[in-house]
């Protein structure tokens, strides 16, 4: 009786619920800390936001797209993933650049500009259309050009020829050497006074960070673009939660039950049946009352 008396102890019991609870709140903030995530990329149009979360995805990161209430967007990774997201990125020259075109170089903003202004403003404008359009070609990770238009002095009947130096940073599968002379021709035809002597085009392939021709499988998961491979641990980050609410109902019906199972075995309880050892005597005592 000492036995079930401690081990049904309502000092017992409780602490055994609180203990349970103590377990179920760390197993569940741990859940939740490891799903946390963080934006390593936000004010992104649409196509930067979907390039950045293709290249992540096939990087084997897991990435989220939101929108924001200016009509941006933003990236966000797990806590654990974001140095790796960054340098994978960076790998790949994301977000791409935004270049400004000549329209927005020479937008009117009431002042009057000098001709050396003029002129400066003219070479970055060209400098970043060509940029741009050699960024366009498939395989171009990063793309910039610099010019250089010497000053023409009245008095001075040299002619100085321009120059042109082409950089280009592309995939490092591809070879780029078969597009130097289209380079050159768009770059030639673009410059005024450039000919194809003073160009010169310089070509580095990138880092491999993901190995050639590797691509990973791709689901949707509740409206979400994910990696097949993850789905699993999607579910069971899922399934966690609800696992914990069962296995804490399951302890405070069985501590309930425990309980009152205790109460029953009490001594003195108001309504209880007495002894089963005076059962006996009580019976032997009612049939030699109906003999006599």
């Amino acid at each position: 009786m000492s036995i079930v008396d401690d081990a049904a102890s309502p000092r017992s019991l409780a602490h055994r619920t609180h203990s349970a609870s103590r377990l179920a709140a760390l197993l569940l903030s741990i859940c939740v800390l490891a799903g946390c995530k963080q934006a390593i990329y936000t004010q992104l149009n649409e196509a930067e936001a979907n390039d950045v979360l293709v290249a992540l995805i096939r990087g084997g990161i897991e990435a989220e797209k939101r929108a924001t209430d200016d009509k941006q967007f933003s990236v966000f990774v797990r806590d654990a993933d974001v140095a790796t997201a960054i340098e994978l990125l960076r790998a790949d020259a994301l977000p791409a650049q935004r270049y400004s075109n000549l329209g927005q170089v020479f937008e009117r903003n009431g002042l009057i500009s000098s001709p050396t202004e003029e002129r400066m403003r003219y070479i970055h404008g060209l400098q970043q259309e060509l940029s741009h359009t050699l960024s366009e070609i498939d395989g171009v990770v990063v793309a910039r050009v610099h010019i250089v238009v010497p000053a023409q002095d009245a008095l001075d009947t040299t002619v100085k020829p321009s120059s042109a130096s082409v950089f280009i940073k592309h995939r490092p599968d591809l070879n780029m050497q078969l597009l130097v002379p289209a380079v050159k021709d768009l770059v030639v035809r673009s410059i005024e006074g450039l000919g194809p002597d003073n160009v010169a085009v310089s070509l580095f392939p990138a880092r491999t960070t993901v190995a050639a021709g590797t691509q990973v499988p791709l689901t949707k998961f509740f409206g979400a673009t994910v990696a097949s491979s993850s789905t699993t641990n999607l579910w069971v980050l899922l399934a966690i939660p609800w696992l914990l609410v069962a296995a804490m109902l399951v302890m405070l019906l069985h501590a309930s039950s425990v309980g009152s199972g205790f109460t029953r075995l009490l001594p003195g309880r108001k309504g209880a049946s007495p002894p089963d050892s005076d059962t006996p005597s009580s019976s032997v005592g009612r049939g030699d009352r109906r003999a006599a």
